[in-house]
C-alpha cells in the first residue's frame, strides 16, 4: 500500500526534532494526570454538585517536541497543550484563572514541578471555550548518567484543592 505523499511528509515532521538514527524517538514521554486533568469550580455558597457548578476545566491533547544531541548529557522540550472548559449559559463574558503544574518524573521520583495559570475567556452567551497552551520557556532535563530522554515524563494537570480532587472521585469517570 502507497501512503499518500502529505502523510509522509508529515509523519517525518513529527519524528524530526528527536531522533537518533539507531534508536529512534529519543523524546520524555507527556501527558496529562487523570486524577488533575478536571477542574470544577463551584459558585459562592452554591452546593457541591452538578447544580452549582459555575465551570468545569479539563485538560486535553499534550504535544511535545525535543532537542536531544547525540551524546549530550541533556535533553530540551517545549509543551503545549489544550483546554476545553463548560459553563452554562450565560448572556455574560467571564474570565478565569486556573491554576496548573507541570512536573518532570523518572519513574516514580517526581524530581521538579511548577505552578503555573491559564486563562480561560468566555463569550457573552457562550457556554464552551477552548484554549491552545504553552509553556513560557523549554523544559531542559539534566539526564542523570545510564537514563536516556526516555525514561523521562512530563507531567500536566490542574493544581487542585482537595475538595475539587474529592468531588472528581465522585464523578463517574473516576468510579469503578
Amino acid at each position: 500500500m502507497k501512503l499518500p505523499a502529505f502523510f509522509v511528509l508529515a509523519l517525518g515532521v513529527v519524528l524530526a526534532g528527536c531522533t537518533d538514527d539507531k534508536l529512534g524517538p529519543q523524546c520524555p514521554s507527556a501527558s496529562v494526570l487523570s486524577d488533575t486533568a478536571v477542574m470544577t469550580v463551584f459558585r459562592a455558597g452554591a452546593p457541591a454538585d452538578p447544580s452549582g457548578e459555575a465551570y468545569t476545566a479539563t485538560m486535553g491533547v499534550v504535544q511535545t517536541e525535543c532537542s536531544y544531541p547525540k551524546g549530550s548529557s541533556s535533553v530540551t522540550s517545549s509543551l503545549g497543550f489544550t483546554v476545553r472548559a463548560t459553563r452554562a449559559p450565560s448572556p455574560d463574558a467571564a474570565s478565569y484563572v486556573l491554576p496548573y503544574y507541570m512536573a518532570i518524573t523518572q519513574g516514580d521520583r517526581i524530581l521538579s514541578k511548577r505552578s503555573l495559570t491559564l486563562r480561560i475567556n468566555f463569550a457573552p452567551g457562550s457556554a464552551s471555550t477552548s484554549v491552545e497552551e504553552s509553556l513560557p520557556e523549554d523544559i531542559r532535563i539534566n539526564l542523570e548518567p545510564t537514563h536516556p530522554p526516555t525514561d523521562y515524563q512530563l507531567l500536566l494537570g490542574f493544581q487542585l484543592t482537595d475538595a475539587q480532587r474529592a468531588y472528581n472521585q465522585t464523578r463517574a469517570r473516576y468510579t469503578p
